[in-house]
């Protein structure tokens, strides 16, 4: 390895070669870049000591990393560690070279951002362990990758950072790449975003930021798209807007996500927008070994805003073994689940939600659902448990293709409803079987149905509801008190193994026996080998 290094400015010494510490670079225009210094190809290392100020954009240069031999800039010099602190304006350091690693560094921004990837499509760019803090209005977001045409992005990887928005960060974001030229052909191809903590990040739209937006041009045979998007591991705290946003709204322009142990807590709404986790136009990844599209493992506790903790859009998409607690909005939806438009084979299951609150408000535009279905086809969820929403499970008016199977799920301490279909939902091919409803008033009601006649009720406990609206319950319904103990599984010799087996696993992750309970936990409390085998 060969190191290098760049101090403030020219007052340490009057030799300046940059080999040295005692020698170092007075300042970022000093640096030499190519063959005479900073080359890559030995491994080179760039230390940025001390506390830099800038009012301009300061760049990575021309180096010749490759995969095996990365070019590194970063703030860790135990002797003098680096900063580096932009004024007001649209100022940031810039990296436009392959197999480049930024890290240790703390930056600060001034009014747009702190670093800033683009002006070439860009391989193997690695941002590490860094602090990027906006202390006050950061409209470019703290890492931009910029979205022009080609301009594209393989291999990135953004891991173990610091994001902290600062109070007045309203536009930018901690993470964004946008899409909104219509002629722009641009992909992120395989990024990887793990291990990060959002502090107080405000945004637009989301903490996180990869859209392609309306009217881009085709997906095929290279237009604009996300392949590969894997957000892991990462925490976000007190932030604002969306958690995070990974989108396009045509199906299939986009393949391969993976959203999975991310925890969540106390975002809020902006600007209307608000919550936890969207996602739309996603086909299977093309990469062997990636897998489905899934979101799982993920926590999220106080969470405001029309999001709810998962918004899927136009694609396919597999929600299990998740946990939320605290769902509001102060506008429409805030649900735990919601099957959006284009949603297609999607599934949800073994997830946990407490405290759905919606706007608090009766109707179904004030949300606070444990499960929502608008225009989507051919979907399930099984085996979830929500304790304490506004409605259980609804469907909403349709424009397009619409029909879910929500079989064995508990729905707990329901306010309004237990199922609701709004007028236009679909009255056949929408499903509820096999489910636990208890109210929290009589005053709520088991069914609340504006639609035509329904005909996918059967085989429900609906426990403490008063009325139905709209809707006869179906002969093999019951009313009962389910005996719920303390892991959810009914201990009411009605209820107990008296279900017909559609298939899914418990909440508990065990495949549901032959006939199964109703609600979301089977009766049996030990594990079978055969079910240890299938998991």
């Amino acid at each position: 390895m060969t190191a290098w290094y760049v101090r403030p400015d020219t007052s340490h010494s009057a030799t300046r070669d940059g080999t040295t510490y005692a020698t170092a670079w007075g300042g970022w225009s000093e640096i030499v870049w190519g063959a005479s210094g900073v080359y890559g190809v030995n491994d080179d290392t760039l230390y940025v000591c001390g506390a830099h100020a800038y009012a301009a954009i300061i760049a990575v240069g021309a180096h010749l990393g490759t995969a095996a031999h990365r070019a590194t800039i970063r703030g860790d010099y135990a002797a003098d560690l680096g900063s580096i602190t932009f004024s007001a304006g649209t100022y940031n350091l810039t990296c436009a070279r392959n197999y480049t690693t930024i890290s240790n560094l703390r930056i600060n921004a001034g009014d747009y951002g702190c670093i800033v990837l683009g002006n070439v499509a860009l391989t193997g760019v690695w941002i590490l362990n860094n602090y990027l803090n906006a202390s006050g209005a950061s409209t470019g977001g703290l890492l931009r990758m910029q979205s022009f045409d080609t301009w594209n992005y393989v291999n990135t990887v953004i891991d173990n950072n610091d994001f902290v928005g600062g109070s007045g960060s309203v536009g930018g974001g901690g993470i964004t790449w946008w899409a909104t030229s219509t002629t722009a052909v641009t992909f992120v191809n395989n990024i990887k975003i793990s291990n990060n903590r959002f502090t107080r990040v405000s945004a637009a739209r989301a903490v996180i930021v990869l859209i392609a937006s309306t009217g881009l041009p085709s997906d095929t045979p290279s237009g604009c798209k996300l392949l590969d998007v894997q957000v892991y591991g990462n925490t976000f705290a007190n932030c604002f807007a969306a958690t995070m946003e990974i989108y396009a709204n045509i199906s299939g322009r986009n393949t391969g996500v993976r959203i999975c142990d991310n925890v969540i807590r106390d975002q809020s709404e902006i600007g209307g927008l608000g919550g936890g986790i969207v996602l739309g136009g996603f086909a299977q990844s093309l990469t062997s070994g990636f897998g489905s599209n899934i979101v799982t493992r993920n926590q999220a506790y106080e969470l405001y805003g029309i999001s709810g903790f998962v918004n899927l859009f136009y694609g396919t998409y597999r929600v299990f073994n998740n946990f939320a607690d605290g769902i509001g909005t102060s506008t429409i939806d805030g649900n735990g689940v919601l099957f959006d438009h284009g949603c297609d084979n999607c599934e949800a299951f073994c997830n946990e939600f407490h405290n759905i609150r919606g706007t608090g408000a009766e109707g179904y535009y004030s949300g606070g659902f444990g499960i929502l279905v608008l225009d989507a086809t051919n979907c399930k969820a099984y085996g979830n448990v929500v304790d304490g929403c506004v409605t259980g499970v609804a469907f909403g008016n349709k424009d397009g293709g619409q029909s879910a199977n929500v079989f064995n799920n508990s729905f707990l301490n329901c306010s309004q409803a237990g199922a609701y279909l709004v007028g236009g939902a679909e009255i056949t091919n929408n499903l509820v079987r096999n489910n636990i409803f208890t109210a929290t008033r009589s005053a709520a009601s088991a069914v609340k149905n504006s639609a035509a006649a329904w005909t996918g009720e059967s085989g429900n406990c609906y426990h403490g509801f008063g009325s139905t609206q709209g809707h006869t319950l179906h002969a093999s319904t019951t009313d009962v008190d389910p005996e719920l103990d303390a892991d959810y599984r009914p201990r009411c010799a009605t209820l107990k193994r008296a279900g017909t087996y559609f298939g899914g696993k418990d909440f508990s992750g065990k495949p549901f026996y032959n006939p199964p309970n109703i609600g979301a936990v089977d009766d049996v409390t030990t594990t079978p080998r055969y079910a240890l085998i299938h998991k």
